[in-house]
Order: structure tokens, then C-alpha cells, then sequence
């Protein structure tokens, strides 16, 4: 059986009420701007604001848009600064893994299959280079 949400206001709801906070406060747009932009109402926002509701992930992903970026992105700052970095890294990581994997030999394009199809290749590896 289902239970009820408790609709609390946890420390990572917090967290990321104060991202959310930061970003409209930076961003220098007027609070009629951020509603009709973010599709949000006044009292809806600033029930928020004194952490007397969280956002939901619909709203996080709405505030998110407003300023061209993800709903992760959000979060991973929300997150704490050895999470995002742990997180940065593991972009990195897998972003450095692929650009390490060496093209297969039917995926090179023909100038530089040329070399392999050239008669004195084995002569000339052999010269010594003085």
C-alpha cells in the first residue's frame, strides 16, 4: 500500500531553494519576468522561498529552463561541492575514455589508408634517420 508524500522541507530541499533563490537574484530580471517565464505564481514561489513547501522536480526543471539550463544542473549544485566535483569528474573521466579509443582500421578515412597501400614502406621503415 501507497503512502502520503509529507511534503517537508528537507536540508537538501533547502539546498536547492537557495540555488533556485540565487539564480533569479543574479540573474537581474524582474519577479513579473521570473513568473512568466517560469510559469510560476507569486504566492507559489514565495511559499517556497520561506521553505514552507519544497519544489518539485516539475518546478526545478521550469526554474531551470528560465535560465538555459537542466534541471541537473540544479541539482549537481545543490549537491555540495565534493558531490559536484565528484560528479565533474566522472564527466571528465568518461569524456577522456572516449577520446582515447583509437579509430578501427574500417573507420579511417582513404588518405590515410594511402600510407598502408605504399610499396616502399617497408624499405623506408627500415632507413635509419641521420
Amino acid at each position: 500500500m501507497g503512502s502520503i508524500a509529507k511534503n517537508e522541507v528537507t536540508e537538501d530541499s533547502k539546498r536547492i531553494i537557495d540555488i533556485c533563490r540565487d539564480l533569479v537574484k543574479r540573474s537581474g530580471i524582474t519577479n513579473a519576468e521570473f513568473y512568466k517565464k517560469s510559469g510560476m505564481r507569486n504566492n507559489y514561489w514565495h511559499v517556497r522561498l520561506r521553505y514552507e513547501a519544497p519544489l518539485t522536480t516539475s518546478d526545478v526543471e521550469h526554474i531551470a529552463s528560465t535560465f538555459g539550463l537542466t534541471s541537473l544542473d540544479i541539482y549537481t549544485r545543490a549537491l555540495g561541492s565534493d558531490a559536484a566535483r565528484a560528479y565533474a569528474a566522472s564527466e571528465r573521466e568518461s569524456r577522456i575514455t572516449d577520446d582515447l579509443v583509437e579509430p578501427r582500421f574500417e573507420d579511417l578515412p582513404p588518405q590515410e589508408l594511402a600510407a598502408s597501400r605504399d610499396m616502399n614502406r617497408n624499405l623506408e621503415a627500415e632507413t635509419p634517420d641521420e
